[in-house]
């Protein structure tokens, strides 16, 4: 199996979102078979699909916050 060497951090527990700052979960699409993370926020349109694993979604979501805090410091 293909893994980066990435520390994926506490994988128990659920990821903020970038934009918002609300939680985002973790979830499969049964129809493609792929992970995606969307967040919990009603007013929020961030959202992140398409990943192999659910580990795979939360170290995307944790990179997508560090590119838009850098971006918006």
């Amino acid at each position: 199996m293909d893994r980066p060497n990435i520390d994926a951090g506490d994988m128990q527990w659920g990821w903020t979102c970038p934009l918002c700052g609300t939680d985002a979960s973790v979830s499969r699409d049964a129809d493609s078979g792929t992970f995606r993370w969307k967040c919990d926020a009603n007013a929020c349109d961030a959202v992140g699909f398409g990943f192999a694993s659910r580990r795979r979604a939360r170290l995307a979501l944790r990179e997508y916050g560090k590119r838009h805090g850098d971006v918006y410091r």
